[in-house]
């Protein structure tokens, strides 16, 4: 036998029995012979049960939850009298004389509707705490499922944005290979190289929901290093990483090298002056401060890029994993473009 059926199984022999002894002790005490009590709860057991297993597998879904309360409420009302006023001609005419000949029968006749009325009210007390049981199980496995769909929803998309962050590296990168192999340059095996490196981290290493930040910097590094190696040492690049300070710290991978791509990328490309990147990095009261500045060109060109898919990425991701435990902010000035970063990292979603 399957161990969800064995289980479910468990829980509805359990169920009966609880109605079964509790109604029992209750009777009990103006029985004075629990045997007895016991046999004439059991009795009712099947009563119990048909109206019980007819509302929780049919009548609930077919009515209650297609929102038709008053057909669902006047059909269980009517299959409950039907069922106590059988469970009465039974009583009467076969249970007492076999199971109870001593006991003093207290009305002529089979059908007293005052006795009737009783039976309604012992087969459907079971009938209120199913449907009270069931409403309660339903919803929480529909939030659960809820919760289940979401986060599947949340992890495809982080999975999406993080395949949109390696094109868009790769296929800045490769331009800028491409040009220093038309010219034959001899730094050409060594930016591929890096650009390996670069690649097997962003493929097989980053597939966590965090990384150590160490190696975050190493892939930013890196970069750096690749951006410098194309722009003939047009860039000055201020490193100002506390690393000291960073010691154990996990954050989402990716998350900081397309900040540091775009100052690169808006920040080098059409100027012809050198160049500044100013790059802030430190941990500071359970927070971790990120700073990226990089100077503008003075003629901008007339179809100068949006920075696009890196700081919209950033920005999405940010909400994803760091929901109101982050700030980030941009400053646009006439000679300076500025990206500010503040994670909390109290608590990780």
């Amino acid at each position: 036998m399957d161990k969800s059926l064995r289980r479910s199984l468990f829980q509805h022999i359990t169920f009966w029995l609880i109605v079964v002894s509790t109604y029992a002790i209750s009777a009990w005490g103006y029985r004075d012979n629990f045997q007895q009590a016991i046999i004439y709860e059991a009795l009712y057991l099947p009563a119990r049960m048909l109206a019980v297993y007819f509302n929780w597998f049919l009548w609930m879904p077919k009515k209650l939850y297609r929102n038709q309360v008053g057909e669902y409420l006047l059909g269980i009302v009517l299959v409950i009298f039907l069922l106590a006023t059988l469970q009465r001609y039974l009583m009467y005419y076969w249970a007492y004389a076999t199971f109870f000949p001593t006991w003093q029968m207290q009305s002529s006749g089979a059908f007293v509707f005052f006795r009737v009325v009783q039976n309604m009210v012992v087969i459907a007390t079971p009938v209120a705490l199913s449907t009270g049981m069931k409403l309660f199980l339903d919803w929480y496995h529909q939030k659960n499922r809820a919760q289940q769909l979401e986060q599947e929803k949340v992890a495809a998309e982080l999975q999406y944005l993080k395949s949109q962050i390696n094109p868009h590296f790769l296929f800045n990168t490769l331009n800028n290979i491409y040009g220093l192999a038309i010219e034959r340059s001899a730094k050409v095996p060594t930016l591929l190289l890096k650009l390996s490196d670069l690649l097997s981290y962003s493929l097989y290493e980053s597939g966590g929901k965090f990384v150590e930040i160490s190696r975050e910097l190493q892939l930013i590094k890196d970069f750096i290093a690749l951006e410098m190696e194309r722009s003939d040492n047009r860039v000055r690049v201020e490193w100002g990483v506390k690393e000291e300070s960073l010691q154990g710290i996990e954050i989402a991978p990716l998350l900081l090298m397309p900040l540091v791509e775009n100052a690169f990328k808006h920040g080098t490309r059409e100027e012809i002056r050198q160049a500044e990147i100013v790059i802030q990095l430190e941990k500071n009261a359970g927070q971790l401060f990120f700073r990226v500045r990089n100077t503008v060109p003075e003629e901008k060109p007339s179809s100068q890029e949006e920075s696009g898919i890196g700081l919209a990425n950033v920005k999405r991701r940010l909400a994803i994993l760091y929901p109101k435990q982050h700030d980030f902010s941009i400053q646009e000035k006439a000679n300076s473009f500025e990206v500010t970063l503040k994670v909390d990292l109290h608590e990780k979603h």
